[in-house]
């Protein structure tokens, strides 16, 4: 009964734990919400205006793979990781011509800060001149940020639950070794007992024992007394 009392309780942790794991992992990402800004920054062939992005929980080399397999759609020459240039990309949403794409990836604080211009060939992409281009860039970059946060996330979750996982199981490890030691317990318990009474029986057939010699002991010399007496 009280095991099953204990299995009971365990799962309840198990399931409490995963739900507050998750929880606590998800209260970053709900404080701060997604998003793209217009700045100017050093990025490209001087300071420059650009999309400027945070992305919560990520780290850069992940962010730089993920850019990367990304910019090989647009068909551009690209160069760098962290500091990239996408030569003659293709992007229609953005513009009609080939355009240079430059992203700089900064991490700090366990945030990544996303930085990309696009250079359209004697001016870059920004709100005021390029409307729709930039509103399509924008949207890029948001939905490109959102991913990369989320994907942090789950990332994240998925090392908790493991952590979880495992703390879950060596709790049934020390609770099979309970079972078994208490087990031996109650076997040592049972052998002592048997022990005890195998200790009764023999001091009983001792105290015969000794009665019985004490009986031998006075049939021998009467037998060798009635030796000494025949004649």
């Amino acid at each position: 009964m009280q095991i099953l009392y204990f299995y009971e309780n365990l799962a309840r942790m198990k399931r409490f734990l995963i739900v507050l794991a998750a929880a606590i992992i998800m209260l970053p990402v709900q404080a701060q919400k997604t998003k793209v800004s217009e700045s100017v920054e050093k990025i490209g062939d001087g300071k420059n205006n650009c999309l400027v992005v945070t992305i919560t929980g990520a780290n850069e080399d992940d962010v730089a793979k993920a850019w990367k397999d990304k910019m090989k759609d647009t068909g551009g020459k690209i160069s760098g990781k962290k500091e990239m240039f996408v030569d003659d990309a293709s992007l229609p949403s953005v513009s009609s011509n080939t355009i240079d794409i430059y992203s700089v990836i900064e991490e700090k604080d366990g945030n990544v800060r996303f930085m990309v211009a696009f250079n359209l060939g004697g001016a870059y992409l920004n709100s005021k001149e390029h409307s729709s281009g930039y509103k399509s860039a924008e949207k890029m970059i948001y939905d490109f940020a959102v991913s990369q946060a989320k994907s942090a996330v789950e990332k994240k979750i998925e090392a908790q639950k493991d952590v979880i996982s495992k703390t879950a199981k060596n709790i049934e490890n020390l609770t099979k070794d309970n079972e078994k030691l208490a087990k031996d317990i109650e076997d040592y318990k049972k052998r002592i007992e048997d022990a005890e009474k195998s200790i009764e029986k023999n001091k009983s057939d001792i105290e015969t024992g000794n009665k019985d010699l004490e009986d031998q002991n006075k049939a021998l010399k009467d037998l060798e007394k009635n030796l000494g007496e025949v004649d």
